[in-house]
């Protein structure tokens, strides 16, 4: 199998459910959010707007968060939750996939008596 055919089938299972494509519209709001509270608005105390996306993500984000602290911005962060959002619908995507197999090969049509 081929590279491209690869990456176009762990995309597939991102995105070909609706599990996936919420959990990512989820991100993507809550990421987004974060980010308007970064560059737009001005706390004297810490917002709490990246805890959702950092928990949503989580492991993979945290993972990011720690082993590229050295990088004085947000960019570990952000890239966190993209990688992380990314690897966790695939996940679902996997696991949707797997149990609506299961689902399909266990219904058996009803026999008249």
């Amino acid at each position: 199998m081929s590279s491209s055919r690869r990456s176009r089938a762990v995309l597939t299972l991102a995105v070909n459910n609706w599990v996936s494509r919420g959990y990512l519209a989820a991100v993507v709001l809550t990421g987004g959010f974060a980010l308007y509270e970064d560059v737009f608005v001005s706390h004297a105390d810490a917002s709490m707007a990246y805890v959702v996306p950092m928990l949503l993500t989580a492991p993979l984000n945290m993972l990011f968060t720690v082993a590229l602290g050295w990088i004085p911005t947000d960019a570990p962060f952000y890239l966190g939750i993209a990688v992380g959002a990314l690897v966790n619908a695939v996940i679902l995507g996997g696991i949707v996939r797997a149990v609506s197999r299961r689902q399909g090969s266990s219904v058996r049509p009803a026999t008249m008596a």
